[in-house]
């Protein structure tokens, strides 16, 4: 049996956060290294995903050419990978020229099969930039989470597929304006055509290649929807170019051709690539090879590509291509109870950690102790010193170096022998059951509860070595023959805790290769393979010089990495010096052609009248609100709500309203409620602003640079920072919220 391992390509515009290398190139590393270590035949790939927009967005950001820019994160995040000791058999890109070859022929292969569809579509166009917007060049609002980061492709926060039109607020990266709508021709790939086959697969290879839980979820998920067609070609410049007369200006998404990296990688790595990928037939769960098994490690977020997409394309060219055996999937790992964010620069990243001095074997066993295999985890700087100190320190680090001093001050430093008792054999049998447990979690990539149980080996070592007391049995008296059968036992108990020491260096291996070095290094042995446990040591042998394999990571050090990232990912908030606020006449409402819960009302301002898109519709009735002045945000960027245009935003409280009683009920009661600001005594034309205060702001803000500014209701008062809101010296006031948040 061979066994293929692939961890998720990441993009390389960035520097990768400790999200990410949980998520995909570490967990599949400890798979790797236990494979290596029980002998069997494998190979690791790795490797960056080079093209698409995220590339180009980067390489406009720094002025660069896109091929500089992966030049330099391929540096970057290879050096990361080499520091926490990530073993691939090759680190590839997807930059190159096998890389194109293949792409093309499997796209031809589709072709070919009638699995290809042209279309004309309406795509987002920068007016002002003159180019065609790709998914990741637009961000806006999410419609199913209302995240304001979502890209046009993808929502990072509820993990939804998407597409450019169903922004709400979609916004240019490259120009920060809106797009408009322009026909565009785009090649699609024929999914329903596909899907009958897939869901046979997903059936039988989930079942029998042991897919992580949300991974099978996910993929039945989108089956049970039903596949629709997907595009597979961009208006880019930067990506593996379109083989079809009439598309020469066109490449290919970056989504078709990042998972072909995983087979041009290894073509890169061996001419025998196709003994790999190629099989001689035979199809199903295992892969179309019966001798390979292809284990894929990636972030939750990645699953439809890995379980729907990919495979879906290697069926269509009717090829036999090894498809997946095994998807292990995380979900997400969340910084201080928030999320992992590179566009914000929020959380720990991959050369912020290298940078600590901190030894990588430390964050190596906080990631995987603490993957999040079946729910989100969080990492807290807590919680990471707390790990290091009460369990690498103070149980694996405590027992083997009190085990290696022990025999070096009592038994000339040589490996004791001895005849071991009942108890130590009870002992031993124990131990030997956490083995087997142990490989069978790596076997089914239970990769946490692997780790958890090799500690739990190292605490039952330790218990061991205090219930025997060898440094009472060592212990001289004036009774010679006592003393001569007490240090027998010694020699047997510390025999025992050698070998311990030995074996709990190899299992540790996958998960901590430069400690479980060091051990064998004070062990003076050469590193031992899986099958080595159990086996005996050489006859007297001679141990090396004991050492401590971990520091203590102390408080003061913590906070002073706490303080140290807080202030790197601290963003600085807008006030409300930069909102221009104005009081406005409504003098038409109507219902919003696309979407029930929205108006379209028509406002008039002091410099004209403007057309707002408010979310109203299920609060109020079209005519409640005609003819009521409200406060305008003037200044939040023009925007398209479902299409329709939105120049500002109207201001709203939603909180708890306060209902009076009826005199015959007593006390009066309250309930949730959204209430518009409106100004009764006001004119349209008055601005609004802190009491006693003028602002003058100079600039368009974003809807999420509005969010910074907390505006708010106390008391029935419209407040801002404590400081009332006024529109010429009249304090706004809501009818019947008390308490709430303005928006």
């Amino acid at each position: 049996m061979r066994i293929l391992i692939t961890s998720a390509l990441p993009y390389v515009n960035n520097v990768p956060h400790l999200g990410n290398i949980i998520g995909c190139v570490l967990s599949a590393d400890v798979f790797a290294r236990y494979c290596r270590s029980r002998g069997y035949d494998c190979l690791y790939i790795g490797g960056t995903d080079e093209y698409g927009t995220a590339t180009e967005i980067k390489a406009l950001e720094e002025g660069v050419t896109p091929k500089q820019i992966c030049d330099k994160y391929y540096a970057i995040h290879k050096g990361i990978y080499d520091w926490l000791g990530i073993s691939f058999d090759i680190f590839g890109r997807t930059s190159t020229d096998k890389h194109t070859k293949l792409t093309q022929e499997i796209f031809l292969d589709l072709h070919r099969n009638g699995h290809i569809i042209e279309e004309e579509t309406e795509q987002l166009y920068d007016e002002k930039a003159g180019m065609f917007l790709a998914d990741r060049y637009i961000e806006g609002e999410c419609p199913h989470c209302s995240y304001n980061g979502a890209r046009g492709d993808q929502c990072d926060k509820c993990g939804k597929l998407l597409h450019p039109g169903e922004l709400i607020n979609p916004l240019s990266k490259v120009t920060k304006t809106p797009p408009i709508k322009r026909k565009t021709k785009h090649l699609f790939i024929d999914l329903p055509g596909i899907e009958a086959e897939l869901a046979e697969w997903v059936g039988r290879a989930s079942a029998k290649g042991e897919w992580s839980e949300n991974t099978t979820k996910i993929a039945r998920s989108w089956l049970r929807e039903g596949l629709k067609k997907r595009a597979i070609t961009r208006d880019l410049k930067w990506g593996v170019p379109v083989p079809l007369p009439g598309y020469e200006n066109k490449v290919f998404y970056v989504w078709f051709d990042a998972p072909i990296g995983y087979i041009s990688i290894t073509a890169n790595l061996t001419d025998a690539w196709k003994e790999w990928w190629l099989g001689a037939g035979g199809g199903g769960d295992a892969g179309n090879d019966k001798d390979v098994r292809l284990y894929n490690f990636i972030g939750k977020d990645n699953v439809p590509f890995h379980a729907v997409i990919f495979p879906s394309t290697l069926m269509g060219t009717k090829k036999p291509w090894t498809l997946a055996h095994h998807i292990s999937t995380t979900e997400f790992l969340n910084y201080e109870g928030g999320k992992f964010s590179k566009s914000r620069n929020t959380g720990v990243f991959g050369d912020d950690a290298k940078n600590t001095g901190i030894a990588p074997d430390a964050w190596r066993y906080y990631l995987l102790s603490n993957r999040p295999e079946s729910a989100d985890t969080d990492f807290t700087w807590n919680d990471f010193s707390d790990k290091n100190n009460s369990e690498l320190l103070a149980n694996l680090g405590n027992l083997v170096n009190r085990t290696l001093v022990f025999v070096k001050n009592n038994f000339e430093g040589k490996a004791p022998e001895g005849t071991m008792n009942d108890a130590d054999k009870a002992f031993l049998a124990q131990q030997e059951k956490l083995v087997k447990e142990v490989t069978a979690d790596l076997e089914k990539v239970k990769i946490r509860d692997g780790i958890h149980r090799i500690m739990a080996l190292s605490k039952c070592a330790n218990k061991y070595f205090q219930d025997n007391l060898p440094w009472e049995l060592v212990r001289k008296t004036d009774k010679p023959e006592q003393d001569a059968e007490n240090r027998k036992r010694a020699a047997a108990v510390m025999a025992v805790l050698v070998h311990q020491v030995r074996d709990l260096a190899i299992l540790a291996e996958p998960y901590l290769p430069f400690t479980s070095a060091e051990i064998f290094r004070q062990l003076n042995l050469p590193q031992a393979k899986w099958a080595d446990i159990g086996k005996p040591l050489p006859a007297d042998h001679q141990l090396g010089e004991p050492k401590a394999l971990f520091r203590k990571i102390e408080p003061k050090e913590i906070d002073a990495l706490k303080a140290k990232f807080a202030g790197k990912n601290e963003q600085k908030p807008f006030s409300f010096a930069d909102l221009d606020l104005e009081v406005g006449e409504i003098l038409s409402v109507e219902k919003h052609p696309d979407a029930e819960k929205l108006f379209v009302e028509k406002v008039r301002l002091g410099d004209g009248v403007r057309q707002i898109v408010s979310g109203l519709a299920g609060h109020y009735l079209a005519e409640e609100l005609v003819g009521k002045k409200v406060v305008i945000v003037r200044n939040i960027a023009p925007a398209k709500l479902r299409g329709v245009d939105s120049e500002g935003m109207l201001l709203a409280a939603e909180g708890r309203e306060h209902v009076p009683a009826k005199v015959e009920k007593g006390a009066g009661m309250e309930q949730d409620a959204v209430e518009v600001v409106f100004c009764p005594e006001s004119q349209a034309g008055q601005k609004v602003q802190r009491m006693g205060e003028k602002s003058a702001p100079k600039k368009t803000i974003t809807f999420k640079e509005f969010g910074t500014v907390k505006i708010e209701v106390r008391d029935f008062a419209v407040v801002c920072d404590g400081k009332p809101l006024a529109a010429e010296g009249t304090v706004l006031r809501m009818k019947n919220i008390r308490e709430g948040v303005v928006g």
